[in-house]
Order: structure tokens, then sequence, then C-alpha cells
């Protein structure tokens, strides 16, 4: 399952992959994750519940920003994307512009994959939904995929 990206290269000039390189660096200078939770708020349009910020601001930005750098780094994760013989389930939030365009590329170019395409504004609002909208979506693959 892909969720929230896509397997070409990340585009460090998109708006969502601007904005997290920018602010982790700053939450690596500042020693605080609140920079990189800021702007993840921001482009969800709402403060976080307590808890989930808690869990963010409870992570090392060093750690983050490294994870973050070599993911940027990394490249496409496959040249033949046509020759992946597992079934694939990717799904990415309507309003996620970084990468909307290119998992509905995936999904074309993957036998077996389905794309599911959440009415949400971006993947963080998607990841905060009180009902996990992809529930059904897991169990079909996994059942198919025994």
């Amino acid at each position: 399952m892909i969720g929230g990206q896509q397997p070409y290269a990340i585009d460090p000039d998109g708006p969502l992959a601007h904005a997290a390189t920018e602010t982790l660096a700053a939450s690596r200078r500042e020693g605080s994750m609140e920079p990189f939770v800021e702007m993840l708020e921001s482009f969800a349009g709402t403060r976080f519940p307590d808890a989930l910020r808690e869990r963010w601001l409870d992570n090392d930005p060093a750690a983050i920003e490294a994870a973050w750098s070599a993911a940027v780094a990394e490249g496409a994760i496959s040249e033949d994307l046509g020759a992946w013989k597992l079934r694939c389930l990717i799904y990415v939030a309507s309003g996620d512009v970084d990468f909307h365009d290119q998992a509905q590329q995936a999904a074309n170019e993957i036998p077996n994959a389905e794309f599911i395409s959440l009415e949400e504004s971006d993947h963080v609002r998607a990841h905060l939904a009180e009902v996990d909208p992809l529930l059904a979506a897991v169990l079909r693959t996994l059942r198919a995929s025994g």
C-alpha cells in the first residue's frame, strides 16, 4: 500500500515538499518539531488534537529531517511499474497537489493496482479522519493477495 506519496521522484519544489524541507530544517535548528507541526496544521487547515500533536512533537527533528531528505534524494523507486506482480492499493487525498496525478499514473501503470482518491483537502486531513475511509479497500487488497 502506498499512501500520500507515489513511486516517482519527489518534486522538491512542490508546495508541500518545499514547506516540509524548510520547516524540518527549522525544526532541527530549533531542536523542536514545532515549526514542522505548525506547517502540517497549516496545510490541514486545523490545529491537531492534543494527543496527535504531542506524538508529532515527541519526534526527533534531526531524525525526521534525515528520513525526509533520504526520501527526496531517493528518486523513483522503480523504472518499470508494469513489471510489478503484486496487488497494490494506492491512495491519496484529492488535494494532495504534490503527488495526486503521479499516484493516479502509478495506479494506471501497475497491473492489479487499485487507486482511491479521498475527498479530503490533503493527506494530513485524510489521516485525521474519524472513520478510516480506507479500511474496506485495505481488507479487500489483503484478502486478494493471499
